[in-house]
């Protein structure tokens, strides 16, 4: 059987959402640390950011999409592996 739910309808429930994003970009850096010796002054240096920038990175919520694109292939990993996310509410 199928069930056919009108756009409005999805829209109005994906409106209503609230969504947890949970930053992993801290935990990814030091294992990258870890494997490479590489310092955080490097990593933002290679990546065309300051050190403060860095920081903010990994303190944040909101991330520009090309930033973690750079990262993910600096930190050698998947993009989805920088930060995961929880529905807390519809």
């Amino acid at each position: 059987m199928n069930i056919i739910i009108g756009r409005d309808k999805i829209m109005a429930v994906v409106d209503e959402l609230k969504i947890k994003i949970i930053n992993k970009i801290d935990n990814r850096i030091i294992m990258y640390q870890n494997k490479t010796g590489a310092n955080k002054t490097w990593i933002a240096h290679r990546l065309g950011i300051s050190r403060q920038r860095m920081y903010d990175l990994s303190k944040a919520e909101n991330f520009n999409l090309d930033t973690l694109i750079k990262l993910s292939i600096l930190l050698e990993c998947d993009i989805s592996e920088l930060f995961d996310y929880e529905i807390i509410s519809k």
